[in-house]
């Protein structure tokens, strides 16, 4: 890294995806620890925007890259355009799918996070060290900051959030009452959907959960999907049907920051290693800063290949991050026989045979929720 008389500009480059989006926030508390004034960018996916347009740790939030698997070469020329115009004093890669040299011209300083790959490594090792994303993308922008600057803000670093408009809000209530749910039951949202078959619950498995969770005084609302379009109506067919109308969907035209809204007013939260299982975990605020939410909703998340501990929350297991709600958080692992630390690497697997989820504890993962619904009375 070139020698620069101060720090007033930064780019930070999260991953192209939604979930990651909201986890790289991390890296944007971490900068204004040091730096309180400076500017800082966060070009992000554009789906995710209208959950991290109102985040005051960031300058300015950009709604940039499409809602793809991987990086467009209109987005890549966007971002190269981008770097070259602001002439930013430090640019912090946070993804795979962005090289150095796609935007290092003209001296450009910049710094990946695969720098931080040997201490992930490492901590994968050790089941007593923290290792989710979130956890590193924090700390590897103030272990780096703070032997060259003094540290402004020292509070204790709990979590990454959601900034969420009144709209939102309006909308998800708009639906519950829609819905109309029973009064005073607790109410469980279930996400069957996921980008990969290596981090999706399988149906046969989801659907056993069901059946189990229908048994419970409470109301179950599910996704509809949308990478894989029509999920929820085929796993409520796959219940008998006594149990079906216990089931509702969530309308795959419902807003993302009306989902997170919903997801507010859930008690319980379950889902693959996928997108909706950070909006569930990170703290939801207001945008407008005239209401508050609930932050209550205890987040339960199953694993198959890939490591838990660098994606999912555990408020009980050592090496886990909780989720940074006012509720447990509880991660399931699935028994993967093959399962290894490339897993992580869900987009390129070639397995011919999904084994991920082949010791699934369908049983366990429902008993946890039937133990925390008792806690609430």
């Amino acid at each position: 890294m070139r020698k620069i008389r101060s720090f007033d500009k930064f780019l930070v480059i999260p991953d192209i995806h939604i979930g990651d989006a909201v986890m790289t926030q991390a890296a944007l508390t971490a900068i204004r620890d040091f730096f309180p004034h400076a500017r800082i960018d966060y070009p992000v996916n554009k789906t995710a925007f209208p959950l991290i347009e109102g985040n005051p740790e960031a300058t300015r939030v950009l709604p940039f890259f499409s809602n793809g698997l991987f990086l467009s070469k209109d987005n890549l020329d966007d971002l190269r355009a981008l770097v070259r115009r602001e002439k930013y004093d430090l640019c912090l890669n946070l993804g795979p799918f962005v090289k150095d040299d796609d935007i290092a011209s003209n001296g450009q300083n910049v710094l990946n996070i695969l720098n931080r790959a040997p201490v992930i490594v490492h901590n994968e090792g050790d089941p007593s060290r923290i290792n989710h994303f979130i956890h590193h993308f924090y700390w590897y922008i103030r272990e780096l900051l703070e032997t060259r600057v003094p540290l402004k803000r020292n509070a204790a670093f709990k979590g990454v959030r959601l900034t969420l408009k009144a709209s939102a809000r309006d909308r998800a209530r708009e639906f519950l009452a829609e819905a109309d749910l029973p009064p005073g039951l607790p109410i469980i949202l279930c996400n069957p959907d996921g980008a990969s078959p290596f981090t999706r619950i399988p149906l046969a498995r989801f659907s056993d959960l069901l059946t189990r969770l229908a048994g419970l005084e409470a109301s179950i609302l599910m996704n509809s999907g949308h990478t894989v379009a029509g999920i929820g109506e085929r796993l409520r067919a796959s219940l008998p049907p006594g149990l079906q109308p216990r089931l509702t969907l969530i309308p795959p035209e419902i807003p993302i920051d009306a989902y997170a809204a919903i997801i507010d007013q859930c008690d319980v939260f379950i889902s693959g290693d996928t997108g909706p299982l950070h909006l569930a975990a990170a703290r939801r605020f207001s945008f407008e800063g005239d209401f508050g939410f609930r932050n209550r909703t205890a987040v339960f998340s199953c694993f198959g290949g890939t490591p838990a501990r660098l994606s999912g929350y555990d408020s009980f297991q050592s090496g886990f991050l909780p989720a940074n709600q006012d509720a447990p958080s509880r991660n399931t692992t699935a028994g993967s026989p093959c399962r290894n630390l490339s897993c992580v690497d869900k987009f390129f697997k070639t397995c011919r045979t999904v084994r991920c989820f082949e010791d699934l504890n369908v049983a366990e993962l429902a008993g946890r929720v039937r133990s925390h619904l008792a806690t609430l009375g």
